[in-house]
């Protein structure tokens, strides 16, 4: 029976490191597992279709409509938990310890599963899915880190490539695809969050698991005020400029590649407390500005570190901003933005998959395309 609507309960993200199976039909490989991305607040898929129009001489009527690849873009939102970051599933999900530098990842790929079940079901774990969109030979594009004082910490990322298949789910399967007919689609201890199971993904569902304006800890730029500053706001963001590279012989681009220089972005809002100390001088004369380090560190309520943002020591400012202290009430603020180029260490201080990866045992090492299907 067709949903009468899809929302949030009843899907569920997943990602698992680029397919490195047996190839099956253009741009598909044999996939082994996949792991739940907890946290996810929303998720946007975008498929583009490129047509080129060729006309020709004798004839006003188009002459044929090329269709060139397809683009797909993957845009998701998370909100910064005791899990591993988004940001690294996306970059490294096969070895997600260690720091992650934009060089050292600029080349990896990551598929991107989205299960949709029946809206019948509490949970997306309680059913096999009616569908499930696959998204694979996916590069990180852009991503963004935020933290404010009147939210959650969230982290979006852009992902982009060339191939999109939507399956059918259990209900659905026929012929050789009966991947779904001897199992759920979520393992026992890779249910999503709040199934009333056992073996629910994590304990800390019961404590404080999502990071707010408490767990953020960063020394704030000289500029900007620096230990003294109070930070209402603060934003990283960067934006890797992929290209891709065609050869002839081949449909599919060879490569996305980085286009260096990256711009790294950060942001920051401080309550004007110190005139002398906040307020930024800017003469024709002289050089104004100063290399300065911005490095974010977040923690749990314990102390410990969940995870780390590295901008490095050369970020300069580009603009300051007054702003507030209107007859409305606000406080007067400045708005300092920041940037350097290429440097942007990442680091999830949490290193193993307390979610299992979906996918059963029979399942997890095949290499035929035909029996194979991710969760």
């Amino acid at each position: 029976m067709a949903a009468n609507r899809i929302y949030w309960a009843i899907t569920a993200l997943s990602t698992a490191p680029e397919s490195t199976g047996s190839a099956g039909p253009v741009g598909e490989k044999a996939i082994t597992a996949a792991n739940f991305v907890p946290g996810v607040q929303s998720v946007g898929i975008t498929t583009t279709f490129n047509l080129e129009q060729v006309f020709e001489l004798g004839q006003l009527e188009l002459y044929q409509d090329v269709e060139e690849v397809p683009d797909i873009e993957v845009s998701v939102e998370r909100v910064i938990d005791e899990h591993i970051l988004l940001y690294t599933r996306c970059v490294d999900p096969a070895t997600p310890a260690g720091n992650k530098t934009i060089s050292a990842i600029q080349n990896n790929k990551v598929d991107v599963f989205m299960n949709v079940h029946p809206d019948s079901a509490d949970n997306a774990g309680d059913t096999a899915p009616d569908a499930i969109v696959h998204c694979s030979g996916m590069y990180l594009s852009s991503v963004s880190f935020n933290m404010a004082t009147d939210g959650n910490l969230t982290e979006s990322i852009t992902l982009v490539g060339n191939h999109k298949r939507w399956r059918q789910g259990k209900a659905h399967e026929t012929g050789t695809n009966t991947h779904w007919s001897s199992k759920t689609p979520f393992v026992a201890a890779d249910v999503p969050r709040g199934m009333p199971t056992a073996t629910n993904i994590d304990a800390k569902a019961t404590g404080a698991v999502v990071k707010r304006r408490q767990n953020v800890h960063i020394t704030p730029p000289a500029s900007a005020g620096g230990s003294d500053a109070k930070v209402t706001s603060a934003s990283v963001s960067c934006d890797f400029g992929r290209e891709q590279i065609n050869v002839l012989g081949a449909r599919l681009p060879y490569h996305r590649y980085v286009s260096y220089p990256v711009e790294v972005t950060c942001d920051l809002e401080v309550v004007i407390t110190d005139i002398n100390d906040q307020g930024i001088t800017a003469l024709p004369e002289s050089d104004n500005l100063s290399e300065e380090t911005l490095k974010f560190i977040i923690k749990d309520d314990a102390g410990v570190s969940i995870a780390t943002i590295d901008l490095g020591s050369k970020n300069k400012l580009t603009s300051v901003t007054w702003g507030g202290g209107d007859t409305g009430g606000g406080n007067a603020t400045f708005s300092y933005s920041y940037r350097n180029f290429n440097k942007m260490d990442v680091q999830s201080h949490k290193t193993t998959y307390s979610i299992v990866e979906c996918g059963d045992d029979a399942n997890k090492n095949v290499t035929d395309y035909t029996t194979s299907i991710s969760c």
